[in-house]
């Protein structure tokens, strides 16, 4: 019986479900202290569900769950409340000035107009102009125009033929793009 051990005390097979749950464990405190850091001062949830987060309540009561995440940030001087859903770290924002300053580069990027100055600001105004005059945006309006009228042509053809609706959310997306 002792040769079938490795060292006479240590049997992998009885160790296995040790080892899984020790893992198991060290993930969870992991995750959990990830989501802690991140979160600093930010209202939330002190602890989250590992991976799902709080997943659960959004799907049960998705107004309830962005009214309390909304309540929390108006609640809080900073304006902000975070939260841990399907392994993500998310922060909501409550205001628009506030997510302006924290996503504005990342979403407008470094050069954008927005955050130009001086007179690489009216050079760049002065360039993109032209395409904003009266004459330049009937000329857009009656593009947009031909082409939206030439698919919902389309699309009644479409329904006709097929005898049935037609989902439209692809399409309207078609269009739009």
């Amino acid at each position: 019986m002792a040769e079938s051990s490795l060292f006479g005390f240590l049997d992998i097979r009885a160790a296995a479900p040790v080892l899984l749950l020790a893992a198991v464990a060290f993930y969870v405190v992991m995750e959990q202290l990830s989501y802690r850091r991140k979160k600093a001062p930010l209202p939330g949830p002190p602890l989250v569900v590992p991976f799902f987060g709080s997943i659960a309540q959004l799907i049960r009561d998705p107004p309830a769950y962005w009214d309390g995440l909304a309540a929390r940030a108006k609640a809080s001087e900073l304006g902000l409340s975070a939260d841990y859903l399907l392994g993500t770290f998310v922060v909501f924002i409550r205001d628009t000035e506030l997510s302006h300053r924290v996503l504005g580069k990342k979403l407008f990027g470094e050069h954008s107009l927005i955050y130009m100055s001086g007179e690489a600001h009216r050079e760049l105004r002065r360039r993109i102009a032209p395409n904003f005059t009266p004459r330049a945006l009937s000329t857009y309006a009656a593009a947009q125009q031909r082409v939206i009228l030439a698919h919902l042509r389309s699309w009644l053809d479409r329904s006709a033929a097929e005898a049935k609706p037609v989902a439209l959310r692809a399409p309207c997306r078609d269009m739009n793009l």
